[in-house]
């Protein structure tokens, strides 16, 4: 009898219980970072070291398009 007080009792409370869900906002708070005006400084992203990508502003670019812009300062 105890038993099934207590799944009585479980199943009143989780009948009970209002469920909030929480929806996170998307905020950015931050300024936008500006692909033209930032500084970069690109590491690979994956393990063949083709592909880099800027650290601060995330820009994506291919080791040889790097290789070749370097050139032209």
């Amino acid at each position: 009898m105890y038993i099934i007080e207590k799944l009585f009792k479980i199943c009143a409370n989780l009948l009970k219980k209002e469920k909030n869900i929480y929806v996170p906002k998307y905020e950015d708070k931050g300024k936008p970072k500006d692909v033209i005006t930032c500084k970069h400084n690109f590491m690979p992203i994956d393990s063949t070291g083709e592909i880099l990508a800027c650290s601060k502003c995330g820009y994506l670019i291919t080791k040889k398009r790097l290789v070749r812009t370097s050139f032209k300062k």
